[in-house]
């Protein structure tokens, strides 16, 4: 009878053991996705930043575009 009270008290502290490890594995999880939700914030004002740059610097080109044109067609008629 000992050696049967034995396996049923291993048992339950098996069962025990695994609830903790599960438990703990859940709160790193919720951890994880918290971690996760500030990341994405963090990348959608990345991305938002990006295309302003890009809007930016497709302007830039342009105008210096305009301004090497300028200056050509200015030394082209003065001489």
């Amino acid at each position: 009878m000992d050696n049967h009270k034995q396996v049923d008290q291993n048992l339950i502290d098996h069962q025990l053991n695994e609830e903790r490890r599960l438990m703990e594995i859940e709160l790193t999880i919720k951890t994880l996705e918290a971690k996760i939700d500030t990341l994405s914030n963090s990348i959608s004002g990345l991305v938002a930043a990006w295309e302003a740059t890009s809007w930016i610097v497709s302007a830039v080109k342009w105008i210096s575009g305009i301004v090497v044109a300028c200056t050509a067609l200015y030394t082209f008629f003065k001489r």
